[in-house]
């Protein structure tokens, strides 16, 4: 590799670094943000059970061939999707819990979520496509992509390209940011810590989507997630972040298809 290449990853990686460490204190700065909620041993049980749902799904897939997605298999997991949000939904409001207290749902919080989330993305972009980029280019067996990715490649209907779109911008990350960030990441806290809840639901968050290849880059998504929760104090910022994520992933995979292949 030329040597001015180098200097410049080099230099940009250090600017990067010292980039995101500021912005990650400043996220860190300010816990009076955070939705302050009580979570009691009910609602713990019943997310826990959620995520336990979720996780032994994902975890299955490890070491085995991946399963051949169809249309109606993805009509099949935004049915399951919407589910479990409502579920999720319907549970909590039973045990009286005021969701917008909850996950900090407000208006006044939301307004001022766009800047920190535009922030975060340009933070957390570099390294999980660098790292992600690692893994795919160091470990010949990685290389397959995840299994909607192919079926959006190889199927270019409408209906089949609005199946793929409901599922990665709405569906999946309503449904996950309520289960990981809300709930898991939110009840973590109060009971263990900052420290264990970032960590614990990273490592969930990664392993439920059963592609061994994706695990660094989902693990650096989901810690910039959690630390975005605590910068803006709502679920909405997350929310925001994770679906711009999965739609930048779907316009890379329709403009580049070689990259991904």
């Amino acid at each position: 590799m030329d040597p001015y290449v180098i200097i410049l990853i080099s230099a940009a990686a250090v600017g990067w670094a010292v980039f995101a460490r500021r912005l990650l204190r400043a996220a860190l700065s300010v816990p009076e943000r955070f939705p302050a909620v009580h979570w009691r041993w009910p609602e713990a049980l019943f997310a826990a059970c959620v995520v336990l749902f979720f996780l032994s799904t994902g975890a299955s897939a490890f070491g085995k061939e991946p399963q051949q997605v169809t249309l109606d298999t993805l009509e099949m997991s935004a049915a399951l999707y919407a589910a479990v949000s409502l579920f999720l939904i319907g549970f909590l409001v039973m045990r009286n819990v005021n969701l917008i207290d909850a996950f900090g749902l407000g208006g006044d919080r939301a307004k001022s979520m766009i800047k920190p989330v535009f922030f975060a993305i340009l933070v957390a972009i570099p390294p999980i496509y660098g790292v992600q980029g690692w893994v795919y280019s160091s470990f010949a067996d990685a290389n397959a992509p995840q299994p909607i990715v192919t079926f959006l490649l190889e199927h270019r209907g409408l209906r089949e390209r609005v199946a793929v779109v409901l599922i990665a911008l709405i569906a999946a990350p309503v449904t996950e940011e309520l289960v990981f960030r809300g709930c898991l990441y939110g009840m973590l806290r109060e009971f263990c810590g900052r420290g264990i809840a970032i960590v614990v639901s990273a490592l969930v968050f990664a392993l439920i989507h059963g592609h061994a290849a994706s695990l660094p880059g989902l693990l650096i998504l989901a810690v910039a997630l959690a630390f975005l929760y605590e910068a803006t104090g709502t679920l909405w910022a997350p929310l925001a972040m994770h679906t711009a994520f999965n739609g930048l992933s779907l316009l890379g995979t329709l403009c580049w298809p070689e990259v991904v292949q």
